[in-house]
């Protein structure tokens, strides 16, 4: 599982408070934390209205003073992006591209230019995906597009579109089922997800982000957009990998016990 770090948002309110403010200690602080619980690479987003290409840019330089992380920009805007790809130090990713002609056109040239992977977002002219079928429709359309294009499919990682579960029941069937067909068509690309999504205007917001990492997991997710720090989210992801035969011999999962970073040992009687 590729486990992507999505705390350096300036949307959150302490992170886009520390963004304005040039606090590149407590930027640093973020990146270093995620990484310690378990990130393999950091989504990071400068969207600051009237700001975002200078703060995107300060962000990647920032976080790259603490480890040469591979980046994720989280970004649509192309001034940003064609800012920030030459300052990252390993390739980068771009979250995202989508199905819709002008994001296409703006985003397109900067994935080829800069040869970077890629998140295929499953939204298209229309809006967002109305169920499996949708989902699927518009994920072909993606791939077969950005492989034409000369992306290869291991560069590719779909995103099916997670949504609020209190906005719908069918949401959360419909994202299983249609993560599960992408796969099936498409063995090489990968199948990403903002988990956290699912729980917008619920209680307990852990546990169903948690619960539905494991489903997607079952379904062949191998790139989780998440926060690393909530206590257990990475240790799921080890059990469940342990689960659907994707730790042999549980060797991630032992040696992550062995070294705390599982649930803790039960005292002696």
């Amino acid at each position: 599982m590729l486990i992507i770090g999505e705390r350096i948002n300036s949307t959150r309110k302490k992170i886009g408070e520390a963004v304005q403010k040039g606090d590149a200690d407590f930027i640093r602080g973020e990146a270093r934390k995620q990484l310690e619980a378990g990130a393999h690479m950091l989504d990071v987003n400068g969207g600051i209205p009237g700001r975002e290409a200078e703060l995107l840019a300060w962000l990647v330089k920032v976080v790259q003073e603490v480890q040469e992380v591979p980046l994720c920009l989280d970004s649509a805007d192309p001034e940003a992006l064609r800012q920030a790809l030459p300052l990252c130090r390993q390739r980068a990713m771009i979250n995202s591209i989508t199905d819709e002609k002008a994001r296409w056109e703006k985003v397109m040239p900067l994935v080829k230019e800069f040869k970077t992977r890629i998140i295929a977002l499953c939204m298209s002219e229309s809006g967002p995906p109305k169920g499996v079928d949708d989902r699927v429709a518009i994920a072909c359309r993606l791939v077969g597009r950005l492989t034409s294009e000369g992306v290869a499919l291991e560069d590719i990682y779909v995103d099916p579109c997670v949504f609020p579960v209190s906005t719908g029941p069918e949401h959360g069937p419909a994202l299983l089922d249609a993560a599960w067909q992408i796969r099936s068509r498409y063995p090489e690309v990968h199948i990403s997800a903002g988990v956290s999504n699912v729980s917008f205007g619920m209680p307990v917001r852990k546990l169903l982000n948690e619960t539905l990492l494991v489903l997607l997991m079952a379904r062949g997710l191998d790139t989780a957009i998440i926060d690393p720090c909530v206590e257990g989210m990475v240790a799921r992801i080890l059990a469940a990998e342990a689960l659907i035969g994707q730790d042999e011999y549980c060797t991630s999962y032992l040696r992550a016990y062995r070294e705390g970073k599982l649930e803790p040992r039960p005292a002696a009687p």
